[in-house]
């Protein structure tokens, strides 16, 4: 009787080691699948990203030639090809950097809190 405990022992835990190592190969297996599928995620993210950035450089370079070819066309000064660029005074920038400056030094206009 102990024999026979014995050898059905030794079966079992031979069975163990079987269905063990069965197990680590098939983990094995698939984490390498996983990589595999998260590669080609990777890859077409990548591609749908390039795509999406050619296709906005593009429209961003269609924009740009039609603004160009709208102001040479207007003869805007100081934008057209050549033409030397004239300021226009504008009341409301003018003074801009000393406000700012008032602003940061605690000399400008004080706002009741």
């Amino acid at each position: 009787m102990v024999q026979l405990f014995s050898q059905a022992q030794l079966i079992a835990e031979e069975m163990v080691q079987d269905v063990s190592r069965d197990a680590q190969e098939r983990i094995g297996q698939a984490r390498a699948h996983e990589r595999d599928i998260v590669e080609q995620a990777v890859n077409a993210a990548g591609e749908q990203v390039r795509s999406y950035a050619r296709s906005a450089q593009a429209q961003m370079q269609s924009i740009m030639d039609s603004f160009a070819s709208d102001v040479d066309r207007l003869g805007v000064p100081g934008l057209a090809g050549n033409a030397t660029s004239v300021r226009r005074p504008d009341p409301l920038l003018d003074d801009l950097d000393a406000w700012e400056t008032q602003v940061r030094n605690g000399s400008g206009p004080a706002y009741p809190s």
